[in-house]
């Protein structure tokens, strides 16, 4: 007889076995976005600095993107995100959670880095509207 209940402690085990701190699904992306940062205490020189990136993922809650700077984790970054698939941009904020280099590099020799991003609410955000895209992504 096969068992269809689901058993939340064995999820919850083979979730944090796989080292998996996501708390939303991901979407792929390619798409364009501008990063400027706000604050950034190991790396004071990068304020006010714009980013040209390129997304690699996206979630309600966060953003993974490649550039071709090292961002330190703890940077507050502002972000416009234009999604190809919607009018407009997302104005967001958000805090870098990890960075790491890809092994790739740009036109110009630099090495690209992986940046993941946790969003942050913030009143003159777009956040909502995010998270309504997403949330919309997914429903389909």
């Amino acid at each position: 007889m096969a068992d269809n209940v689901i058993h939340f402690s064995r999820a919850r085990a083979q979730r944090m076995s796989n080292n998996d701190k996501r708390l939303h699904p991901r979407l792929d992306s390619d798409d364009r976005l501008f990063s400027q940062v706000v604050l950034a205490a190991d790396a004071p020189d990068m304020v006010g600095e714009t980013l040209a990136c390129r997304a690699v993922n996206m979630s309600m809650g966060g953003i993974q993107f490649k550039t071709s700077e090292a961002v330190p984790v703890g940077t507050l970054l502002d972000l416009w995100v234009d999604v190809a698939s919607r009018p407009g941009k997302f104005f967001l904020a958000g805090e870098v959670r990890w960075s790491r280099p890809t092994s790739e590099y740009d036109e110009n020799g630099a090495e690209l880095h992986f940046i993941g991003v946790q969003l942050k609410s913030g009143a003159a955000t777009d956040i909502l509207d995010w998270r309504d895209f997403h949330t919309t992504a997914f429903a389909r």
